[in-house]
């Protein structure tokens, strides 16, 4: 079985997730690319921080630390 197309498409989506994490950290307003809402960084409880927009679409759950 070959995974190379698999694994491209998870490096991508991991690709993509660290560079929309990047444009938060630095307070630009990021848009949800399925409903268009700004996606919002919040604390979500100790030690974790979601990225996430107000349909939630795009949800990401990051841990801290």
């Amino acid at each position: 079985m070959d995974f190379s197309a698999l694994n491209k498409k998870q490096g991508d989506s991991f690709a993509e997730q660290k560079r929309l994490l990047q444009q938060l950290s630095k307070g630009k307003t990021v848009l949800c690319k399925r409903c268009q809402g700004v996606i919002s960084l919040q604390l979500a409880e100790p030690g974790y921080a979601r990225a996430r927009c107000a349909k939630g679409c795009t949800d990401l759950l990051l841990q801290l630390g």
